[in-house]
């Protein structure tokens, strides 16, 4: 692996999961208090907020609302 590779991966990396923790925030605070699914939408923020990536995970899987169009 040359050098460059070596600095630019994991910048990548991080501005890739940035934008995604960014998505799942914003995303969260579209998303209407009656729809959230599990926990509560303050329990939510503050899992994102510490969770990072994780709780964008745990967001997507298991927070979001389902797509109305996937029944």
């Amino acid at each position: 692996m040359s050098a460059t590779a070596t600095v630019w991966l994991p910048f990548l990396v991080f501005v890739l999961a940035l934008v995604f923790w960014g998505y799942c925030l914003l995303d969260l605070t579209r998303t209407d208090e009656r729809e959230v699914r599990t926990f509560t939408k303050p329990v939510w923020t503050v899992l994102l907020v510490f969770g990072s990536v994780v709780g964008g995970l745990l967001w997507l899987a298991a927070g979001r609302p389902p797509d109305p169009g996937s029944r």
